[in-house]
């Protein structure tokens, strides 16, 4: 049996549902129950799961794609990392796997880290039909991650958020430009999905995002010259700092940059495609929510 550990967080409701839902129309329904996290004590013979590092549960995936050094959070009080509590967690690919089996300080052994892909691109994926450019306006979206992480003692935002938003009207001459901040930063708090789809190009910094859109083949544009050098000093050896660190993707340096990026075609270029196949198993493409109900009905309680 199966007990899938739910948050009260208003922020990643609608995510919850989604990864949470494509994990279980792969179960039968008398195989798993919800329980709301302020409610759950631990059962016998029962498999827990859920989406958050400070959680209770046995099984940890998080509820995003990112790494942002998500899965190496300590305790504030313990300074102990805070999944070594976990029996098992699910990683998104072989590069944060690797990662995690390799720090001294994790003590879960590699049979406990499994890779899975991320079942919020099943959906994507199923609904995207690309588009061609021909006769119509290049779709260009902005989708930065939330500002509530902020860093350092000049407290730093590592999100081009609200900061880009002073390009929009300049970008707005050259495309069809759409805005899908985190529900952190907005009332209306479903996922961004209609606007990803569409898009020709992703303008993003660091979340699940780049991930996402990646893997739907639109290429992601960096404003580094906001936010380059304060995700190099906060996000250190996290797969954020990697892309920084070797320009994965389109770096843009200026606001021009970025003019003269949605002006050649909209195509990933290998080297990303080399790093996102590390990072998001392409053998769970599409099928990661099937990948984790297998897992889950395989382990024990």
């Amino acid at each position: 049996m199966i007990e899938f550990v739910t948050s009260d967080s208003k922020n990643y409701e609608g995510v919850q549902q989604q990864l949470l839902g494509t994990i279980k129309r792969h179960l039968a329904p008398d195989s798993y129950f919800d329980t709301e996290r302020s409610k759950y004590e631990k059962k016998e013979g029962v498999l827990s799961f859920d989406l958050f590092n400070n959680g209770p549960a046995d099984v940890l995936m998080s509820h995003g794609a990112a790494d942002k050094n998500y899965m190496l959070r300590r305790d504030p009080d313990t300074a102990e990392r805070i999944i070594n509590r976990r029996k098992h967690v699910f990683v998104p690919g072989p590069w944060l796997r690797d990662r995690l089996i390799a720090s001294k300080s994790i003590t879960l052994s590699p049979e406990q880290i499994h890779c899975v892909g991320w079942p919020r691109l099943d959906d994507l994926l199923a609904g995207y039909n690309p588009q061609p450019l021909q006769n119509r306006r290049l779709r260009v979206l902005w989708a930065p991650s939330h500002d509530y992480a902020r860093k350092g003692e000049e407290q730093l935002s590592l999100s081009s958020y609200p900061e880009f938003e002073q390009y929009l009207p300049r970008l707005k001459k050259y495309a069809d430009v759409s805005v899908s901040l985190h529900p952190r930063n907005r009332k209306e708090k479903a996922p961004t999905t209609d606007n990803l789809l569409a898009a020709d190009f992703v303008i993003s910094d660091f979340g699940t995002m780049v991930y996402e859109a990646w893997a739907l083949g639109k290429p992601v544009i960096f404003p580094s010259w906001i936010i380059g050098e304060r995700i190099l000093t906060h996000q250190k050896r996290s797969a954020e700092a990697h892309i920084f660190n070797e320009r994965i993707g389109l770096h843009a340096s200026s606001f021009d940059d970025v003019i003269r990026m949605i002006a050649e075609p909209p195509v990933l270029d290998s080297r990303t495609k080399a790093f996102l196949d590390s990072y998001l198993s392409p053998e769970y493409l599409g099928s990661s929510g099937k990948r984790c109900a297998e897992l889950l009905m395989t382990l024990p309680g």
